[in-house]
């Protein structure tokens, strides 16, 4: 009994010793590969800069516009300069005929156009309803916006001006006449995004995509790297006996996991902080959603990587599935609106969840169990993508084993007849 006892600590104490000694040769693996250190550092260092300051500021002001007034009348003045005291557009060409404004649009010299038509004035006098036309720049959403919001709400503001003056002019007192006017009150409270800005929407969502996409491509690089420098293409190598399914697994996976926990603490940290982000998160609601979605992506890495027979062909899985998963995350387009096909196929990817459960509680200030729907979906891919990384890895180790073996029944001159007829 007691030799058993010591048989199976002697085991478990190798077992340890042999996972320890896989996670400290893909450290030295990765930090020797100069691309895999690219990907791993510079990419999920220097992009959420890049990113933040190409998008800084977040809004679009003072939007170059042309006015075409064909009324000419003090009200069509006072509406110009109403739409130009507007922090979203500046007036910068007031044109004499739609002509000259689109020419001047075709040159980029204004990015939309406002035409106040010739009954402007005769019709705010006469009670009738008068038209303001818009044109927007489609080409970025941004634009668009800026112009509709100006336009929007000073012709809002106007046509409440007018009807404050007519009421009053019937005897109402001033004060009477303005809730006449607006008997609601909207106070706009934006919430998830409060500045209103494209980085705060968009950049959340990239950084939960650049780690698993680094992550994923980083492990698939390895992977090849590895099956080329071994001399039969083989993912394990042939001359390292007790690289058992758990043991490398679960060493490479360390070897990830460290890494990443400390990226993360820069990216949906510190970024954040820095740049003015959501951050309503504490650390421990953050670290019950993100050590599921580093676990998940690694072990999903694991399992896709035994597919890759060289290292340039996880590169092709970044083109391929970058904006797709963008747009399976539900930031872009409402899930309600995903059709059940869809809704599956975005429980594939450990993203999908992760950003979804990220905005919920770094903007919305969600809780962890507010939040439980995504981390348990999480937890679940760790469980599946863990067991099928292992059974990856567990034909791979019984392939190697057999390989060896067979090559050890053969003659050394036999064996180099098949090595060249693999290379």
């Amino acid at each position: 009994m007691k030799n058993t006892k010591i048989t199976i600590g002697s085991q478990i104490r190798e077992g340890i010793s042999n996972t320890v000694r896989i996670c400290m040769r893909e450290f030295q693996l990765i930090f020797k590969d100069v691309g895999v250190m690219i990907l791993v550092f510079a990419v999920p260092l220097i992009y959420p800069m890049l990113y933040s300051f190409i998008y800084y500021p977040e809004v679009v002001r003072d939007l170059p516009i042309a006015v075409v007034d064909l009324s000419k009348s003090s009200a069509s003045r006072q509406y110009i300069r109403d739409l130009d005291a507007t922090p979203d557009v500046k007036v910068a060409n007031s044109s004499l005929s739609m002509a000259e404004a689109i020419n001047l649009f075709k040159k980029r010299q204004v990015r939309g156009i406002v035409q106040i038509p010739e009954t402007f004035s005769s019709d705010i006098a006469m009670g009738r309803q008068t038209t303001v036309s818009a044109f927007a720049d489609m080409e970025f959403f941004l634009y668009y916006k800026a112009l509709v919001t100006a336009t929007s709400f000073v012709s809002l503001e106007t046509g409440k001006q007018i009807q404050v003056k007519n009421l009053t002019d019937k005897g109402l007192t001033e004060q009477q006449a303005e809730i006449t006017a607006e008997p609601f009150l909207m106070v706009d409270n934006a919430m998830a995004n409060r500045s209103g800005g494209f980085a705060s929407y968009g950049i959340p969502a990239a950084l939960i995509l650049i780690i698993q996409q680094t992550l994923v491509i980083a492990i698939g690089i390895m992977a090849g790297t590895a099956r080329e420098r071994h001399v039969f293409g083989t993912l394990v190598p042939l001359d390292r006996k007790r690289m058992g399914t758990l043991r490398l697994v679960i060493g490479k996976s360390a070897a990830y996991f460290t890494i990443y926990a400390l990226l993360c603490v820069y990216m949906l940290g510190m970024i954040p902080e820095w740049f003015g982000y959501g951050r309503d998160a504490s650390l421990s609601e953050l670290t019950a959603l993100i050590t599921p979605f580093i676990l998940s992506s690694i072990f999903m890495g694991l399992t896709i990587s035994v597919i890759f027979k060289n290292r340039e062909s996880s590169m092709m899985l970044y083109l391929f599935t970058s904006i797709p998963l963008l747009f399976l995350s539900g930031i872009i387009w409402p899930l309600s609106n995903f059709s059940p096909i869809w809704l599956a196929v975005r429980e594939i990817f450990p993203s999908s969840n992760a950003i979804f459960g990220y905005i919920k509680m770094n903007s919305l200030g969600a809780t962890i169990f507010e939040t439980r729907k995504e981390i348990m979906s999480l937890w679940i891919q760790t469980g599946v993508y863990f067991l099928t990384a292992c059974f990856a890895y567990g034909y791979q180790v019984n392939y190697t084993a057999h390989l060896r073996s067979e090559l050890a029944s053969h003659p050394y001159r036999e064996i180099r007849k098949r090595m060249a007829e693999e290379m």
